[in-house]
């Protein structure tokens, strides 16, 4: 019963900015898509920008796949470095 009420708690907690936005008549935002200006751009900057004003949600995937292969890079180099100068890089054995 008390984590009925812990999660029925929560779930209004979540719902109260909803209740909050639908009331009233605020005012209509117009310029919300932001557009970046490609005159001065070359190279990775106007390939990146020209995603970005084409197709947010492709843009938004393709840099999120890009920043987990960055990641796995520095990892992999992390573990060379280590390994190289003698420190042990391997899995840790959880004991329970």
């Amino acid at each position: 019963m008390k984590r009925l009420r812990i999660i029925l708690v929560n779930l209004l907690f979540m719902s109260l900015p909803v209740f909050s936005w639908a009331g009233g008549e605020g005012e209509k935002a117009d310029n919300l898509i932001q557009q970046v200006d490609l005159t001065n751009l070359s190279g990775l900057n106007y390939f990146f920008a020209r995603w970005y004003n084409d197709n947010l949600w492709i843009y938004a995937l393709i840099v999120t796949a890009l920043m987990g292969v960055v990641g796995l890079i520095i990892a992999l180099v992390t573990d060379i470095i280590l390994k190289m100068i003698g420190m042990e890089v391997s899995k840790i054995d959880h004991h329970e």
